[in-house]
């Protein structure tokens, strides 16, 4: 059986990569950045753009076993005032983050590339529970991805699952390159990549469906349920309103 995992060249997929292949499971690493997934020993890489054309082919294509797993980890944003981010940009975050996890769902299923208990597993966000003030683009797809993870539960073969991950900021090349401040005391609050993969592979094995990876980030989204309006203006004015121009 092979676990697949998209965007794992860095941050969050490579420590879920790393945290697959030390558990024993035969890892297909897939992310645009050869060099690398050339590093993660253990792993078969596969390098291109899941938004090519024929993306879902390539995986399958690559397959040697049927898919035990996929999580879809691969994705991009874009901060700033909505109207200031490039038009090309905003589709370009949809296209990754959401059209290519569901395309690439369909397309295993379609061909009949998983196993008969596989888990897709979706790397949503906390926006879903909160709105994402400065970060429009990226909030709709990751809410779409939510969306879509609870409807394709009802449609899958019997003994297959969905799950949706709701991590919180980590300290990854992804966070830093997004976020207004980087400063040392901001860092250090995020949580490592390495301790978020372990609290998400454990919820996988538990098969929860809404995984939380730490105490932190389930208070989180139960903060935005009941306090929309403090939750909301604290993010505008930590992201939107500080930010001078945007960062892609």
């Amino acid at each position: 059986m092979t676990t697949v995992i998209t965007g794992a060249a860095n941050g969050l997929g490579r420590a879920l990569a790393l945290a697959c292949i030390e558990r024993g499971e035969s890892v297909l690493a897939i992310d645009l950045d050869a060099a690398a997934l050339a590093e993660i020993d253990g792993a078969q890489p596969l390098a291109f753009d899941l938004t090519a054309p024929d993306a879902a082919q390539s995986i399958i294509a690559a397959l040697e076993t049927p898919v035990a797993c996929i999580i879809h980890c691969a994705g991009i944003s874009g901060t700033g005032r909505f109207e200031d981010i490039p038009a090309e940009h905003h589709a370009r975050i949809m296209a990754l983050n959401f059209t290519a996890p569901v395309q690439i769902t369909a397309a295993l299923l379609a061909a009949n590339a998983c196993a008969p208990t596989a888990k897709h597993v979706f790397v949503g966000s906390l926006s879903t529970f909160t709105g994402y003030p400065g970060a429009t683009s990226y909030a709709a797809s990751k809410d779409g991805l939510s969306s879509f993870t609870h409807s394709l539960r009802k449609s899958l073969p019997r003994g297959m699952s969905s799950h949706c991950v709701y991590p919180g900021p980590l300290r990854t090349d992804h966070a830093a390159r997004y976020a207004p401040d980087n400063s040392e005391a901001t860092v250090a609050r995020r949580q490592s990549p390495e301790e978020a993969a372990a609290l998400i592979l454990t919820a996988m094995d538990r098969r929860r469906r809404a995984i939380f990876p730490g105490w932190k980030t389930r208070a989180f989204a139960f903060a935005g349920r009941i306090l929309p309006g403090p939750v909301g203006r604290t993010l505008r004015q930590s992201l939107f309103e500080t930010l001078k121009e945007p960062k892609l």
